[in-house]
């Protein structure tokens, strides 16, 4: 009897052990998608890495391309391509405070309806579409690159890319 109550208290600390140490192994934060207790909504600066794309769970590396939506409740949502705040408001519905994104001409954040996209970008996704805040020529409107976000009409399309790129 003493023989196997020493077994089963051996297998019970061997277990206890390797669970230990998996659970060490962790990490406490996990992906990082949102920030939460945005009442201010302000726009959250982040570094390269630190945190995740809501839509396509990329690491944010290419900041010049970020994006945020600020939901009223406080809860800010960081994109790393202005494709896949399009693409991610199709499935999803917040109460929104504010939708940003940087601009390639001058750097700033400014709401996305207010921006003007470029179809040939080079950004994250390689959809083709990236902001600037100053109108120049062969720019569209928030509303008609969502529409060709939407409908499949960017970078990823052969035929759009040849028409736009030549290639």
């Amino acid at each position: 009897m003493k023989k196997i109550v020493m077994n089963i208290l051996t297998v019970a600390v061997v277990i206890a052990i390797l669970v230990i140490l998996l659970l060490s192994f962790g990490n406490d934060q996990g992906a990082k998608y949102v920030y939460k207790g945005n009442s201010a909504h302000k726009i959250i600066k982040i570094k390269p890495k630190e945190y995740q794309c809501s839509e396509c769970n990329m690491n944010i590396e290419a900041t010049a391309y970020e994006a945020q939506i600020i939901t009223q409740g406080g809860d800010t949502y960081f994109f790393d391509d202005i494709g896949c705040v399009v693409l991610w408001l199709q499935n999803h519905k917040p109460v929104i405070a504010k939708i940003v994104t940087k601009t390639l001409d001058t750097h700033h954040w400014i709401n996305v309806k207010k921006a003007w996209y470029t179809r040939i970008a080079h950004d994250p996704m390689g959809y083709g579409f990236a902001a600037y805040e100053k109108k120049s020529k062969g720019l569209i409107s928030y509303d008609e690159m969502k529409l060709l976000m939407l409908q499949g009409k960017n970078l990823h399309d052969p035929f759009v890319k040849k028409k736009l790129l030549g290639h």
